[in-house]
């Protein structure tokens, strides 16, 4: 198991070098208004994938060792366009994302259902190599062909959607492989089993993500030409996450193949561990970057995001270990606390988040998101404490638990 998380964590942290570089590049050739212009249409493309994830995201996971991965793959395929279509259509009429990158972003937002619909069947099979393979492959060549035509918004998204085509291909191939029949079986109770998972959890995504990114309206509401700072921070930041997330993705796909509850409870544990002492090592490390180097990086248009970095630290811990307690009780079907969760965090954000915005400017937003995530996790973690059947000095980091750790993730 320690192989497949070092490489899970290089995959995720090659790929959040390679966005640090496209969000670079943007900055020091496009300046702060490329970057918030960019950050839209990803955002757009989100939404796209938040619909899409009520069919064919995590539940897939659960469901790809238990039911004929044709009638999976149909279903998924079919909601993934009515996603696009839909979400197309409410971004077209909220006007969320720039007029004439609207269609880009329908565009992107469908390649990428589908590419995400391949990745969680590889989850549920337990192949994290392909799964890792495509990632890679798919953000490597998205940043060679965005350097090789040109440094615009509209090469952006040219790039980014030759390079979806260009893995999808790979990944139909590899999906296809892996098929036993291709008769469609019980479509209608696929569908209705993938969208009971999904709407549980997906429920707890959409509101994660207003919680992640709902005050990027706010800021470009309230603070014209700060918001590409703002989306700067955020991601430094969030990169933190990566060790978390690759042992999450891990943890997720082993739990749902594990029929012990006691097992469970423990591989989530040691999960648990490890996030926090790596995410707190990294934490650390960020703080000590100096200041210099963030303005070489990303142009000295981009200043000021230090404070705001400090501010969303503890927030970043907080979800580094609400994604072990999450993915427990993903894992073990208890679906309805993160829907709970997520809506705790979402409170501080929409009764506060415009007047943070206003009065505190950035780094009032960026305590404000680490309230939000503070909340979530400890409503997550408490829920975990009660059903995992664990005692509390089982959860707690200590010397001889992070041995029992290590000693279990390494078989």
């Amino acid at each position: 198991m320690i192989r497949t998380i070092s490489n899970t964590t290089f995959t995720l942290a090659v790929i959040s070098i390679l966005n640090f570089l496209l969000v670079a590049l943007v900055a020091n050739y496009l300046g702060e208004s490329g970057v918030a212009t960019m950050g839209l249409i990803i955002l757009g493309v989100s939404f796209i994938m938040m619909i899409n994830n009520l069919v064919g995201g995590s539940a897939l996971v659960y469901l790809t060792p238990r039911k004929p991965l044709f009638s999976v793959l149909i279903v998924s395929y079919g909601w993934s366009l009515v996603s696009a279509f839909l979400m197309g259509l409410l971004l077209w009429f909220f006007e969320l994302v720039p007029a004439k990158f609207l269609y880009w972003t329908v565009l992107i937002g469908l390649l990428e259902c589908v590419f995400s619909i391949h990745n969680q069947v590889f989850i549920g099979k337990e192949e994290m190599k392909t799964h890792n393979f495509l990632k890679l492959i798919q953000k490597s060549s998205q940043v060679v062909l965005f350097v090789a035509i040109g440094i615009t918004l509209h090469n952006f998204v040219l790039a980014l959607v030759l390079s979806y085509v260009a893995t999808l291909i790979f990944s139909f191939l590899r999906v296809f492989k892996q098929l036993k029949s291709f008769e469609m079986k019980d479509l209608k109770n696929v569908f209705i089993s993938a969208f009971q998972y999904g709407l549980q959890i997906q429920l707890s995504n959409i509101v994660q993500l207003m919680n992640y990114r709902l005050l990027y309206f706010y800021i470009e509401k309230s603070m014209v030409g700060a918001l590409g700072i703002f989306i700067i921070a955020v991601q430094l930041s969030e990169s933190l996450w990566i060790p978390s997330k690759a042992l999450a993705i891990i943890q997720y796909g082993k739990i749902s193949n594990e029929e012990d509850n006691r097992k469970k409870a423990d591989l989530s544990v040691s999960f648990l561990h490890l996030s926090f002492l790596v995410t707190a090592i990294a934490i650390v490390a960020l703080w000590f970057v100096p200041n210099s180097w963030i303005l070489e990086i990303f142009g000295k248009d981009i200043s000021g995001t230090k404070p705001i970095i400090y501010a969303l630290s503890l927030g970043v811990m907080a979800v580094a270990l609400s994604q072990s307690f999450s993915h427990y009780l993903s894992g073990t079907g208890k679906y309805s606390h993160l829907i709970t969760g997520a809506i705790l965090g979402l409170l501080p954000i929409v009764l506060l988040g415009n007047y943070c915005v206003e009065h505190y400017g950035l780094t009032g937003a960026a305590i404000l998101t680490s309230v939000s995530y503070v909340f979530s996790s400890a409503y997550l973690g408490v829920v975990f404490y009660k059903k995992s059947g664990l005692k509390l000095k089982e959860i707690l980091l200590s010397k001889t638990n992070l041995f029992q750790s290590i000693a279990l993730l390494r078989k």
